[in-house]
């Protein structure tokens, strides 16, 4: 009986390239866990043999019988790291390039596809905004009049689509152009940061 050909190696689904991530700020562990590392410590110190699962265990107790001072003193320590780490992660996200940017949401993307969940694409503050439409710009300019602050959200957007189509057809076109304007800045400004992701 004639052997089955070996399948060719261009016929193998091809795993895409892994991505390696980008560095960032590392979260700060909990107060219990800072609480836990530090037994651990005193455990390696004493020179006693050192079984995680156990002092798992005694950790645990000595944490749930810590007074409220002393446990409150982790939690501040956690919430000061916590906030450290917050402006550490503002700091690096403001200082990363556009083509850092772009490989770190396609190792995102290729993450989720894989299906790990909670991992959104990342929003560059230092990328150029697309600027408000016509309408939105008339809407800003109604809001800061300050004629409708009155109103609740929703009754101020009713309100403002009602004067929109009601206006001067010579309004809106100066909304119009201003949005034109703005707009042709913005493609110029996009086109050269993505020239500077792909770079």
């Amino acid at each position: 009986m004639p052997k089955e050909p070996k399948a060719s190696k261009a016929s193998k689904p091809i795993k895409p390239k892994k991505i390696t991530a980008i560095a960032m700020p590392k979260r700060p562990g909990t107060s219990w866990n800072m609480f836990f590392r530090e037994h651990m410590e005193r455990v390696k110190a004493s020179g006693k043999p050192v079984v995680p699962t156990v002092e798992g265990a005694v950790a645990a107790e000595l944490w749930k019988n810590l007074g409220a001072d002393e446990k409150q003193a982790y939690q501040d320590r956690y919430r000061a790291n916590f906030e450290a780490f917050k402006q550490e992660t503002k700091d690096r996200l403001e200082e990363m390039t556009p083509a850092e940017y772009k490989l770190e949401n396609q190792r995102r993307a290729q993450l989720r596809e894989s299906g790990k969940k909670g991992l959104p694409s990342l929003k560059d503050p230092n990328a150029p905004k697309r600027p408000l439409s016509n309408f939105f710009l008339y809407a800003k300019d109604l809001r800061e009049s300050g004629k409708y602050a009155h109103l609740n959200l929703k009754e101020q957007s009713q309100a403002f689509a009602e004067n929109w189509k009601n206006l001067a057809e010579p309004e809106k076109t100066r909304y119009t152009d201003k949005n034109r304007i703005a707009m042709e800045a913005y493609k110029i400004e996009k086109a050269a940061y993505d020239a500077q992701a792909t770079a």
